[in-house]
């Protein structure tokens, strides 16, 4: 399909038939079933309730739109879809089904590098800033590649988190935090730019700031076991967790990542 065809992800409002996938309270609904060629709807539930900040109304409602529009224009194969239901077939069916396991076949299903072309043509697309930079240092600086890998980054994020959430539910991962970085890692670490070593740059930046503002207040956080190190790793993991699968295209995202570290201080630093 010739990109002039194609609208632009915010604005798009899909037509009854281009609405795979769904959601309700706790649940994301996917047509498992009858990719499979089964004759029930069984495996088509995806529970999200183990992340609480992933079970919100919006987010769900985020994670739906950007699979249906991703499926309509760029995967009409429906390789994602495709995927995606034998991993789950496996969660549901499979009961000594290990978390390495698990992450190997969302490694080799969904982070493959068909799908990832996909979304880089979705992203690069749908990409709208210009980011330019006076007076700061070039460690601190994002371009308009770090900007559309992050955003690729969100949106793999958003097609891996039904299954992520639906395994801990299922098989009992707690905490689950750690889980979902452990998956989270193979997507960030499979690009050409060190996307953790420039938050943990960025975080740091700003948190060091704070520290020589408040100095008081930073030495009394000895007690708690926390530094600027500490916390800034800490504002980073915030960033992955919380903030990434949130991205949307007409935002921006390098300013959403500093003023998540900036809240994150003020609430357990200095407020």
């Amino acid at each position: 399909m010739d990109n002039n065809e194609i609208p632009k992800i915010e604005t798009w409002e899909p037509a009854p038939e281009d609405i795979l996938v769904t959601n309700q309270k706790n649940i994301i609904r996917m047509p498992v079933c009858q990719i499979l060629n089964l004759q029930s709807d069984i495996l088509d539930a995806f529970i999200i309730r183990p992340k609480k900040c992933y079970n919100s109304q919006v987010l769900r409602d985020h994670i739906c739109h950007v699979i249906n529009y991703f499926e309509k224009y760029y995967d009409p194969e429906k390789e994602l879809l495709v995927c995606i239901a034998h991993v789950k077939m496996k969660i549901d069916l499979v009961k000594f089904f290990s978390k390495t396991d698990f992450i190997n076949m969302v490694r080799i299903y969904i982070l493959n590098d068909s799908i990832k072309k996909k979304v880089y043509d979705l992203a690069v697309y749908n990409y709208n800033m210009e980011l330019k930079y006076k007076n700061i240092q070039p460690s601190l600086q994002y371009n308009d590649h770090h900007a559309t890998v992050l955003m690729e980054m969100s949106i793999l994020m958003n097609f891996v988190i039904p299954l992520i959430t639906h395994y801990a539910q299922v098989h009992h991962v707690d905490p689950i935090d750690d889980f979902i970085l452990d998956v989270f890692d193979y997507i960030l670490n499979g690009y050409d730019v060190d996307i953790f070593a420039k938050l943990i740059e960025t975080a740091y930046s700003n948190v060091k700031k704070s520290e020589t503002k408040s100095p008081i207040l930073w030495n009394k956080q000895d007690i708690r076991g926390k530094d600027v190190i500490t916390h800034s790793r800490d504002s980073v993991n915030n960033i992955i967790l919380n903030i990434m699968p949130k991205y949307s295209f007409e935002r921006n995202i390098v300013a959403l990542n500093y003023t998540s570290i900036q809240k994150n201080t003020s609430c357990q630093i200095t407020d």
